[in-house]
Order: structure tokens, then sequence, then C-alpha cells
């Protein structure tokens, strides 16, 4: 069976997938029992999740949404040939041997399936300890499965087949290989007294109990998984509790090709799991409804493989809502804390620059697959010329009618109604340091201004030079372009204007087209309103917006058709 290998998260840890195709061959049994994925749907109509026994299928959602309780209603319906690993689950141990007879081994299985078919257990664990040791339990008797089958084969003179038996790696030496393929380096062993030990990089044995969180819960689920009834419906949810994200991914890749005969589904909010896996289906929990206490229908998408685009923009559409918001920044830049306000129930995700926001959207508006997302941009204004503007609208992304973001947390009207509110409290005069704040922003910019006034112009330059740029159809046809522009005229006319704003103190229009962030000038303005920085400053400014409607709107109207295209 080929492998195919890469190393998204560094030299640490290599991920093993499997060829989807490659599975469907190796798995091409027609032995194989079906299951019950048949879930109710919120708008009253039903549907078959695509399980399959060739790839897994994820299931992500926000917290709340219903997961578990999925998880939970199909291990109910195939409970009999079902595996269930719970999110609340225990990793504790509190010993390394198996802790019951075989027959209360039995009794204490039962009880636990009988527990577990409980709605409660979708936030309920019990008899924890007890689940710890049937999975201890199990892997020595994998173990002596082996040997009491190569004793029998040798009585029976059949020397070959024992030969082949004993070549057969019991669950726990390929736990042992899994842990080392994620990245821990631990060998696990059975002593003369039937307890599993541990040892790290070949040094002395200790107790599987006393193994950390991590590694105990890493021991557990693949002790669960790798001691399964054969053709089971195996269902994980939340793998990646007290696993690093560099071990839980690797980890259940290469379970997933230990145990082909297995349908699997995993639950979780680790979205670089679907994403490393890339044959799998996602499902995409929006909602429940709950009947009775009981979670009895969902609200959801599935999200088919095999979608033409990146690995960043796919993990944006899996952890999104069904309207997606691209903006240019970073994941703690101020877009993205105050337009996840501005837009309540729009899933936001930053990209580095207005090219990747153009990138994003389009990949997820041309991907036919993810009709019910809803993909928009916006960008910068940075001197986009009316054509670009147009341009860009027409794809979905659309360019505030200010230079930036900091145009709107520092927009005068804004500044005022945090003046008032700052000086409710502190007793000061809001018209008086408002003022002040003004007269120090225009101090701090006076000796910027022939770079500011540079800086446009260059905006000013590149837009002409790529509106006139010739495509490559134009340049295959053997048609040629001279682009000649008059910088300096442009550059003097520029810093004329900013000169004579600034002596009509016209601060508004100054906020509204400059790059001030370059200068000192925003921390003028905060000093002046008698905050401690601009940290404290843009965090009234986002609980104003919270608190005032009319500050809302105030700042929604700076995006152009944007809001009336996401309503």
């Amino acid at each position: 069976m080929r492998l195919l290998k890469r190393r998204p998260f560094g030299d640490a840890a290599i991920i093993f997938l499997i060829a989807a195709e490659e599975i469907m061959v190796a798995n091409s049994n027609t032995d194989r029992p079906g299951f019950n994925a048949t879930l109710s749907l919120t708008n009253d109509s039903v549907i078959d999740l695509p399980i399959s026994y060739d790839v897994p299928l994820f299931i992500v959602g926000p917290n709340g949404a219903g997961k578990s309780g999925m998880m939970l209603a199909l291990y109910r319906k195939n409970h009999s040939n079902a595996v269930r690993i719970t999110a609340h689950r225990q990793n504790w141990m509190e010993n390394n041997y198996v802790p019951f007879s075989p027959q209360e081994k039995m009794s204490t299985e039962n009880h636990i399936k009988s527990q577990d078919n409980d709605p409660s257990a979708r936030w309920m664990e019990w008899s924890s300890s007890s689940r710890s040791g049937i999975v201890i339990a199990d892997l020595i008797d994998s173990d002596n499965k082996i040997s009491r089958k190569v004793r029998e084969e040798l009585a029976a003179g059949n020397k070959e087949e024992a030969q082949k038996l004993a070549a057969e790696s019991p669950p726990l030496d390929i736990i042992s290989d899994l842990f080392l393929g994620a990245g821990i380096p631990i060998k696990l062993t059975i002593a003369d007294n039937s307890s599993i030990f541990a040892s790290k990089n070949g040094g002395s044995t200790y107790s599987i109990a006393a193994l950390s969180d991590g590694e105990r819960a890493a021991l557990l689920i693949a002790g669960s998984v790798l001691t399964a009834k054969r053709h089971s419906l195996i269902l994980i949810d939340e793998p990646e509790r007290h696993l690093h994200t560099s071990i839980v991914t690797p980890l259940l890749l290469q379970l997933f090709s230990k145990r082909p005969d297995c349908v699997f589904i995993v639950s979780t909010h680790e979205l670089s799991l679907p994403v490393s896996c890339p044959s799998a289906r996602v499902v995409i929990v929006r909602d429940s409804k709950t009947k009775n206490n009981d979670i009895s229908a969902w609200d959801l998408d599935v999200l088919e493989p095999g979608i033409e685009i990146d690995n960043s923009t796919k993990e944006a559409i899996i952890g999104s809502r069904r309207k997606m918001l691209f903006i240019e920044g970073t994941q703690h830049s101020l877009d993205k804390s105050l337009y996840e306000i501005l837009f309540p129930g729009v899933s936001i995700f930053p990209r580095s620059s207005c090219r990747d926001v153009e990138y994003a959207v389009t990949s997820v508006r041309d991907a036919s697959d993810v009709a019910w997302v809803h993909a928009y941009g916006i960008v910068d204004q940075d001197q986009l010329t009316s054509d670009k503007k147009a341009a860009l609208e027409a794809k979905g992304i659309f360019a505030l009618s200010v230079y930036s973001v900091e145009a709107l947390y520092y927009n005068p009207d804004i500044v005022r109604a945090v003046a008032e509110r700052q000086c409710a409290i502190i007793g000061e005069d809001a018209g008086k340091i408002v003022d002040t704040a003004w007269s120090n922003l225009l101090t701090t910019i006076s000796p910027h201004v022939d770079r500011l006034a540079a800086r446009m112009t260059e905006q000013a330059v590149k837009d002409k030079i790529s509106l006139e740029m010739p495509d490559w159809k134009k340049i295959k046809e053997g048609k040629d372009v001279s682009i000649a522009i008059d910088a300096q005229s442009l550059y003097q006319k520029e810093r004329k204007q900013l000169l004579s704003w600034i002596e009509g103190k016209e601060v508004r229009k100054i906020i509204a087209r400059y790059p001030i962030r370059e200068t000192q000038a925003l921390e003028a303005i905060v000093s002046s309103l008698l905050f401690r920085n601009r940290d404290h400053y843009e965090s009234a400014v986002r609980k104003l917006i919270i608190d005032d409607f009319a500050a809302k709107k105030l700042l929604i109207n700076f995006f152009g058709n944007l809001p009336a295209a996401i309503s």
C-alpha cells in the first residue's frame, strides 16, 4: 500500500495520508455490514450522512451546535456494532493491569453499553476507571490470542502457519509504532505479571498509569480503535482533548489506515484534521433542536471532497458560518475585532493583502460544491480607482470609502462619542479635550506632509500602471504599451491639498484619506482623550459600537454596498 507523506507541522511530525483509491481497492469486500446514519433535520426533512468504509467522515461546528448529540444519536442507532470514544472521557488510570475477571469484564461492558444509550450520556460518563481497564484488558487479551493461536498451530504441526501468526504485530506493538510516527518516543510492553509498562527513548520501564495526560489519551484512543471488533462503527468525539495538534493528526490518520475494515466518524474542533485528509467528507453542524432533553434534529451542510482550493481557504469554509467575509489584516488586527461587531452572524477571516482577499473570495465562489457558502471581501481604500473598485465589487469584494480601518476607529464623530463617555466618568469637558486632540493631530502630522503626499502619489502611480498594463492576451497578439506618468505633478498636487487641509483644520478629510497610522497622530489623539494607550481607546470604540446603534450605523455607511449584499 502506497503512503503519501507531507510535513504540515514541521519536522517533528510526519503525517501519513493514504490515497483514497487505494483504500477502496483494499476494502472491496462485499460482506461489510451497513450502518444507520439517518438523521432528522431542523427543516423537517431527513438526511443519510455520507459514511463509508473507504474514508472517514468529519463532523465540525461551533460549541453548542449539537456535534456530541449527533455522535450519541449515531451510537444509539448502531450500539451493538459501535465503539464510542466520548469528548468528556476521563483518561486517568488506576493501574496498569486488568482490574477484573473475564466475567466481570463482560458484565461491565454490557453495563457501559446500557449507560451509553441514555440521553444524558451526551455529557455524562459513568465508570471512567472501568473504561480504561477494559482497554487494558483488550490490549493484553489481543496479545495473548496471538500467542495461543501460535501454540495451537504448532501443536497441530502447522509450522508454516504458526510462523505467519508469530510475525503478526499485536495492537500494543502497533501502538508503539504509531506513537513513534506521531512523535511520541514511547515503547509499550507487557510484563510477566500481565501488566503494561512504558519506556521512553529506551530508558527504564514504568507503569502506563504514570504516562502524561496526552500520552494516556493517545494510548486509550489507539487501544480502543485497534481492539475494536471487525466491521465496527468507530465514533471519536474531540480526539484533540489532551493531545497537541502535531500529535492528534498523524495519530488518527495512521489509525484510519490500520483499520480499513471499520467506519470512522470523527467530531472535532481541530480544523486541520479534515484538511489533512482531502478525500474525506465533512459535515458542518450549524445548530440543533432539542426535544424532551434529547437532541432530535440538526441544521447542517455537507462539504464534499475534491474541492480545488487551497487548504487555508478550505479550513475557513469548514470553520465558517454560511456567510464569510475575508478582510485584510491578521487574527489580532483592528479590522477583525471591529468587523465581528459590525457584521454579526458573518464569519470573519483575515488575509494578508488585497490580492489574498480577492483570491479567497473567488476560490469559494468558484467552488460549485459549496454553493451554500456566501463569500464576500472587504479591502482598504488605499486610493483604489473607481474602475478597480467596480471590478472588485463584481467579484463580491468591496472597498472601504476611507483609507483604512483606522479611519473608522478615529472618525471624528466616533472620537467625540467616546470622549463624551470618557468625560462622564472622569469629569472633564468633552468639547475641550476633543479640540485638544485635533490640535495635537495637526501638529503631529505637519512634519510628515512630504512623506504622506509621496505615499499617496506612489499608490496613484501603481494604479495607473496597473490599469494600462497589457494582459497576456494583448502581449500574445504583439501589442505593446508606453506608459508615461508625471509623478512629480501628482505629488505636488497631493502635497498642496494636504497643506491646505492642515491649514483649514480639515481633520475629517485628513483622517479619511491619509495613512496617519504611519505617524504619531493616533497616539496624540488617544493621549488628548486621557486614555492610557491605543488599546484602551480602541476597546472603548468597540464597546461604543456594541451599545450605540447610531454609532454602529455610522460606521456601516463606510462599507458601500457590502451591507446590502450580505443582508
